[in-house]
């Protein structure tokens, strides 16, 4: 089997050429010496010999003489070595089957995934030529701009989590920080520029609460400092993400089609600092959303435009539901009454607790039962509001909902599903499990601490008739 060789592990001739190889190949040359060109720190299985049978000790980019002709490269098995970016953060060989969990672009409109936070004169404005969010700052001390996606996205244990996020950050400048990555304010991973200086951070909570960073300049980085790396130009960013509380996170940038890897963050049998031992989770969750920080941390000489472009959250290898099952809905004595014909009753609405907004919750299918001899539309809206009535905890300590059933109105929100029932069939349109898990995730508003509301809402043709609803969730603890 010929061992492969990526565009970052050459064995190249005098003159610069690559020397094509394969297990066992004497390799000649015009003249001596033989340049062994290795990129990565991670050599492969492979020994050259010169023609006595001897080993040539090389390293990292190292120039190899022998006294004559030929060189001999000899392979030490018959596996194939493979780039370490073509496994995924648990070292298995990537192939194509990724499961996306979440993706945005903006082609016509801001895409309503994100939510925003701006302070002083910043803006975020969609671009339909470049398909972008521009976010603009002025130069004041403390003007600002976050985003960050409505959601948090479900981690599986034992599965490689890939993020990618494109972008075109601002020229550096004094007093100005710029970070994108998967993050929140208290856990995650992402990439800074805070005026000339860039670094990969891990932040974490996980000892005490109070988030602690650990930053790692570019010189610093421990795979690939990335000479070439321009952050005025569109970048790739990807993070892979093994957490299982004390697993390593990969990040890098794919430039010219390519993966490079440029820093990890190893978190098992190791020290955070010097002498000082790693004795819990890395991070709380990798349960986080992604999230975009743009600000002045003082006065700037001139504003400052940074271009959000795409992203997308991926599972390497699929996703099951395995969360925690659980359901409510009206008792079978206490429907709700729809008095009036015509009118649209919010019968059953849920949101995430006001202490939970990180929570990972799916609805996964609904049932609505009505009674008379009359026809009824529902309708299901995320987002909308509900009047009157009472929250209800579904579980002080194992639920991170609160639902409604007895709220007298909704106003706004958007329609994501519209349904009929005639007499007294049970409607069964729902979102399915195996397809679409993730469709009518709960989701929140960070930036202003409040849930938002999944609402069945129904109206009849008739007076005086009653309905029942039910839904049945999925929670990641």
């Amino acid at each position: 089997m010929t061992y492969l060789f990526t565009d970052n592990q050459e064995i190249k001739n005098d003159e610069g050429n690559p020397i094509p190889i394969s297990k066992d190949t004497t390799v000649n040359s015009s003249s001596n010496p033989i340049h062994v060109s290795i990129s990565s720190d991670n050599m492969p299985e492979v020994e050259i010999k010169n023609d006595t049978g001897n080993p040539l000790p090389i390293s990292k980019n190292t120039t190899v003489n022998s006294n004559t002709n030929p060189i001999f490269v000899q392979g030490t098995s018959d596996t194939t070595f493979f780039d370490p970016m073509q496994s995924d953060a648990f070292g298995r060989l990537r192939v194509s089957q990724p499961f996306t969990l979440f993706d945005s672009q903006h082609r016509y409109q801001d895409n309503d995934k994100f939510d925003t936070y701006t302070s002083g004169t910043a803006t975020a404005t969609h671009d339909a030529n470049s398909s972008t969010i521009e976010l603009e700052i002025g130069t004041a001390s403390g003007d600002k701009v976050y985003r960050e996606s409505s959601r948090v996205f479900a981690y599986q244990p034992g599965k490689s989590l890939q993020i990618f996020k494109t972008f075109c950050m601002s020229p550096a400048k004094t007093n100005l920080r710029q970070r994108v990555g998967y993050f929140n304010e208290d856990n995650g991973v992402f990439l800074e520029r805070d005026g000339s200086t860039v670094s990969l951070v891990l932040r974490s909570s996980s000892a005490g609460g109070s988030p602690v960073e650990r930053r790692v300049n570019q010189a610093n980085w421990n795979i690939n400092t990335l000479s070439e790396l321009d952050l005025d130009r569109v970048q790739i960013l990807f993070i892979d993400i093994e957490w299982l509380g004390v697993g390593s996170v990969r990040c890098g940038f794919v430039i010219d089609g390519i993966f490079k890897h440029c820093h990890t963050f190893h978190n098992a049998n190791t020290e955070i600092s010097s002498g000082v031992p790693l004795t819990t989770t890395y991070m709380t969750t990798a349960i986080l959303p992604v999230r975009t920080e743009f600000e002045n941390t003082g006065e700037t000489e001139s504003s400052s435009t940074y271009k959000i472009i795409c992203t997308t959250v991926i599972s390497e290898g699929g996703y099951t539901l395995h969360g925690r099952p659980l359901s409510v809905g009206h008792q079978i004595n206490a429907g709700y009454a729809l008095t009036n014909a015509n009118t649209l009753y919010p019968i059953f609405s849920m949101r995430l607790k006001s202490s939970r907004l990180d929570g990972l919750v799916l609805p996964k299918n609904f049932s609505v039962a009505v009674t008379g001899n009359v026809n009824y539309r529902y309708v299901i809206l995320l987002g909308g509001t509900t009047s009157g009535g009472t929250w209800t905890d579904a579980g002080a300590s194992n639920s991170s909902v609160e639902y409604k059933l007895n709220a007298t109105s909704v106003s706004g929100g958007t329609t994501y599903e519209v349904g009929y029932i005639v007499n007294t069939n049970q409607s069964s349109n729902a979102p399915l499990v195996a397809t679409t898990p993730f469709q009518y995730q709960l989701e929140r508003n960070i930036f202003t601490s409040t849930a938002t509301e999944f609402t069945i809402a129904i109206m009849s043709s008739g007076t005086n008739n009653t309905a029942w609803a039910s839904v049945n969730w999925e929670e990641m603890t």
